[in-house]
């Protein structure tokens, strides 16, 4: 690849084959913030538009990452897991490349999410101190948002550079990052916000048990149920404040009816694998006492 396209070497390179795109990005991290940010948004239009740019303004970073991972992979690991499309994607850009288009997005996508800033004058009419002072908080946002896409390349450069088992903990700030980074130009309310902290947990445990049984393919806890897991820490987490401020509505309300949908119907394979085993312990055969000679 001579010139840099958002997310191509995540589509061929590093998830071959899976839609990644599709499946991952739009399909789960995109609907993911769309349900733990849209209850906020007073223009959810213009906010969708803007979450969707600023999104893949993190992956045109994000994805600088996954290509450090494979090199650095390649160069010092015995057994490095590259995918059969390694050498026919390999690189050949600049990596400042990912960078304009990373700035160019942000841009776009803050002044989506900026459109309520404006005040306009009795005439309807936005003067030019007024559009200044848009602007002024548009360029504040920007600075924010790119100390924040900075901070996510040096961590995950870090996590690159560090030893796998140490990797575990590196993981965990990656995925705060994927998640919890849109709060430096968004905000949420409690139901939402737990939706992110549930998918940063979860996705830690899944990556512990995989770092754990030795980071092989064969070991990877495909069948782990993380959608499962994923709404039974969420609704753990949105019941236990709901509690503590004796607010049931934090529990019993569209989005979170919205939010377990999401989970049963994107993760219906996991609540069956896990339903499907519930049987008494007098009718499970690995509960059974095996004696031992010695």
């Amino acid at each position: 690849m001579k010139i840099y396209i958002p997310l191509l070497y995540s589509e061929k390179v590093k998830r071959p084959d899976r839609k990644y795109f599709l499946n991952n990005i739009i399909g789960e991290d995109f609907l993911i913030l769309l349900l733990s940010f849209a209850y906020s948004s007073s223009h959810l239009p213009l906010d969708i538009l803007g979450l969707f740019f600023l999104q893949i303004a993190f992956w045109c970073i994000y994805e600088l990452g996954y290509i450090e991972n494979d090199i650095i992979g390649e160069k010092f690991e015995h057994r490095a897991v590259l995918s059969y499309n390694y050498k026919c994607y390999e690189y050949s850009f600049r990596l400042w490349q990912p960078w304009v288009w990373s700035i160019a997005l942000s841009f776009f996508g803050i002044l989506a999410i900026s459109k309520d800033r404006g005040i306009r004058n009795s005439a309807g009419i936005t003067t030019f101190h007024e559009y200044g002072y848009d602007l002024s908080w548009v360029s504040q946002e920007l600075v924010l948002w790119l100390i924040f896409l900075l901070t996510l390349r040096f961590l995950f450069h870090v996590y690159n550079k560090i030893n796998k088992q140490s990797r575990v903990w590196f993981y965990s700030l990656l995925q705060a990052c994927r998640y919890l980074g849109f709060l430096a130009v968004m905000t949420t309310n409690t139901v939402g916000l737990m939706l992110l902290v549930s998918n940063i947990v979860t996705r830690s445990i899944q990556y512990i048990l995989y770092r754990y049984l030795g980071g092989k393919n064969s070991s990877w806890p495909m069948d782990f149920p993380r959608y499962f897991f994923c709404l039974l820490i969420y609704l753990l987490l949105i019941g236990s404040i709901a509690a503590n401020e004796r607010d049931l509505s934090l529990i019993v309300n569209p989005q979170v009816f919205l939010i377990a949908a999401f989970c049963l119907l994107r993760g219906t394979k996991h609540f069956y694998n896990v339903f499907v085993r519930f049987l008494p312990v007098s009718e499970d055969g690995s509960s059974h006492v095996t004696l031992t000679k010695k």
